[in-house]
Formats: C-alpha cells, sequence, structure tokens
C-alpha cells in the first residue's frame, strides 16, 4: 500500500496505473459478486425465499447452516479486502471532505447490514430479506460509485491541478 505514503498519487508514473489497475480489477470484482450471489442465493424476495426456506412444492431444499456460514465467511473477507482498499485509494482521491466521509461511512455501514440481516433472515424471520437486499445493493452501488470517481479523479485533471 504504497500509495498511503506518496504525496502526488497522480503525478506519480508508477502508482497511477497500479492504481487505474487496481480499480478496474475493483470494479469487476463488484459486478461479479452482484452476478454470483444472483446465481447462488438470489437477489430477489422470491428467490432468497426459497433459497433460504426451501419450497416443497416446487421441491427445492433449504440451504443448509454450513452453506450460510460459507457465504458468509467468503463475503466478510472479501468485503474487508475491498472496501478497505477501495476506501483507503478513495479517501487519497477525493477533494471533498463530506462526501467522502459520508460514502465511506455508507458503504460500510451498508456492507456491515448484508453481513447481520442474511443470518437475521436465516434464524429468525423472512422480515430480513428485504433489508439484507437493499443493503446488498446499497453497498454495492456505493462501491462501484468510489471506484469510478477514484479513476475519474486519478485520470481526469481537476481545478487544483491546473
Amino acid at each position: 500500500m504504497k500509495f498511503t505514503l506518496v504525496k502526488d498519487i497522480k503525478g506519480d508514473t508508477l502508482m497511477r496505473p497500479i492504481l487505474g489497475g487496481l480499480l478496474l480489477f475493483i470494479l469487476l470484482f463488484l459486478s461479479a459478486d452482484i452476478l454470483l450471489k444472483n446465481d447462488h442465493i438470489g437477489l430477489t424476495q422470491t428467490a432468497l425465499t426459497q433459497t433460504l426456506f426451501g419450497n416443497e412444492e416446487e421441491y427445492i431444499e433449504p440451504v443448509t447452516e454450513h452453506f450460510l456460514l460459507e457465504i458468509m465467511h467468503s463475503d466478510i473477507f472479501f468485503m474487508m479486502m475491498t472496501l478497505l482498499t477501495l476506501s483507503a485509494v478513495y479517501a487519497r482521491l477525493c477533494q471533498n471532505k463530506t462526501i467522502r466521509i459520508v460514502n465511506i461511512n455508507a458503504t460500510m455501514i451498508s456492507a456491515l447490514l448484508t453481513i447481520l440481516f442474511l443470518p437475521l433472515a436465516y434464524y429468525l424471520s423472512e422480515y430480513f430479506i428485504l433489508p439484507y437486499i437493499i443493503a446488498f445493493y446499497s453497498w454495492h452501488i456505493l462501491a462501484l460509485f468510489m471506484a469510478i470517481a477514484s479513476l475519474y479523479y486519478l485520470y481526469i485533471p481537476q481545478k487544483s491541478d491546473l
């Protein structure tokens, strides 16, 4: 994470393309994560309800606790790696302190809520399914915005750069 030590990230000929590549991979990861979750557990209320609780009429078995814990385990790891790295880059590139703080905190809180709502839906009530879906899409959309904004700040000259 050398970019946290470099004063002028935009002017550094080594760090600029490395950060650009990192941000592109984060964009690809976030997009792929949405598609993967939609395929594995579903990202609509009906699909997720059938995944978690099954459907006797359509012979769909509910997921096991082991499967749920595996999903949560991988989600926690990939969220941590993605969001901490993305936040570090975004915090260095975004000059507006208020927008920076709001975006980073909203993204982190939404991500944490997905970790909380999925087991609550599984163990307590299906009423937590819709909040899970909203939190899931919220953190992905906010993270996608942060990655795109970071690419913009990295490669498009700002008024202070001129």
